[in-house]
């Protein structure tokens, strides 16, 4: 389509969006929107900080499609060429972009019937940060509301709350005692960290690391659970070493992220920049950018060479992303970061799906966006989710 084209269907998107376009203009958006030949069916909707205006466009994507049966397919969010046009013009922020991976049907309604979710008492939200921070005595600091400044001090080292993070601060001179520290998220929480060596740490929901609150010797050590994404800083004399139950990551200096969800049944490391060394045992690997290691529960090793970057680390970066997805794959994200139970009734556990949201999303918002995209349907009971088809 031509740059003049992808003008006009952004501009008639929008008057569209705005209710502002005439029967004529709406007849040319659908001509337009049919004249599009791609396999995939997709939503878009904005997921800024505009709340109201998102709900609004939701609200009047959802209208227009009870309200015209004929051109329910052509409702102008559902074709990636046409989330790129849209892109161009600034009509939405990008912020959301979800579609469903299976062929084109025939013309004819997309999706059928109205979806309501229940209401539910017990409130669903995002998680934020929030996390425990276990001393070297066995004493607990809770971070969601240790405020900001000196936290605590272990052996030379200063603990501190800064700019929503907590950050180590080993003296130049200090004992060579060897004393532990262990972070903590629960679900529906995240923290950053910066280790005393400068390293800095993102955690993810129901993960942990645990290090010693000074690096001595030869090997900077830490032990992890769950998902991390490490900024390793350089020092070519001292290797940063990460493990994860028996897969060892090393590095000098680089990005990496670390996925070891017990329930994901497998681990895997994702190089992002410089180089690492993984190893279980005898085995061992090198991996250079844009490659991810992974072992599977039984043992079996597999290195990846075509990873989606955007999404390995979307969960660092705010977002959930997923990329042809299985729904329970999806749903375990879900409920570790709303901090909720998922149940899947008639054989909905089939169900694919990929796109980008916000991990700020209202859990209403979010699976209505879900049932937009394709042939699933939620109910909320308190803090339990039910997937059907």
């Amino acid at each position: 389509m031509s740059t003049t084209k992808e003008q006009q269907l952004a501009s008639l998107a929008e008057k569209f969006l705005a209710g502002m376009a005439t029967t004529a203009e709406q007849e040319q958006l659908h001509q337009l929107y049919d004249s599009w030949s791609d396999d995939e069916e997709q939503v878009v909707s904005d997921a800024g900080h505009a709340d109201v205006l998102r709900s609004e466009i939701f609200q009047a994507i959802k209208e227009r499609m009870k309200a015209d049966p004929v051109h329910k397919t052509v409702i102008p969010f559902y074709k990636k060429k046409l989330w790129r046009a849209m892109a161009a013009a600034s009509v939405v922020g990008g912020g959301l972009l979800l579609y469903l991976y299976r062929p084109a049907p025939p013309k004819g309604p997309a999706i059928g019937g109205n979806k309501v979710l229940a209401v539910h008492s017990v409130p669903v939200v995002p998680g934020r940060d929030k996390a425990t921070l276990t001393l070297a005595d066995g004493s607990v600091v809770d971070l969601d509301s240790s405020g900001t400044g000196r936290l605590a001090q272990q052996g030379n080292t200063s603990i501190r709350i800064k700019d929503g993070k907590i950050v180590y601060a080993p003296h130049k001179a200090g004992s060579n005692e060897m004393a532990y520290n262990t972070i903590t998220t629960p679900r529906g929480g995240q923290y950053q960290v910066v280790l005393p060596d400068g390293t800095k740490v993102w955690l993810n929901a129901t993960s942990y690391i645990k290090f010693p609150v000074a690096f001595t010797g030869g090997r900077r050590v830490v032990e992890v659970a769950g998902e991390a994404y490490f900024e390793v800083a350089r020092n070519p004399a001292m290797p940063f070493i990460a493990r994860v139950r028996d897969v060892a990551v090393e590095v000098l200096g680089t990005h990496f992220n670390i996925m070891a969800y017990g329930e994901e049944q497998k681990i895997a490391a994702t190089l992002l920049e410089g180089s690492v060394k993984v190893s279980r045992g005898s085995d061992k690997h090198m991996i250079v950018p844009g490659q991810q290691a992974v072992w599977a529960e039984n043992g079996a090793f597999n290195l990846n060479n075509d990873v989606d970057m955007e999404e390995v680390v979307a969960w660092k970066n705010g977002k959930f992303h997923f990329n042809n997805a299985d729904i329970k794959t999806i749903m375990r994200q879900i409920a570790r970061w709303y901090d909720v139970d998922v149940e899947f009734e008639n054989n909905a556990a089939d169900i694919r799906l990929g796109g980008v949201i916000s991990r700020k999303e209202d859990i209403r918002q979010l699976l209505n966006y879900f049932e937009i995209a394709g042939k699933v349907r939620f109910k909320v009971e308190e803090k339990k989710i039910i997937v059907t088809k």
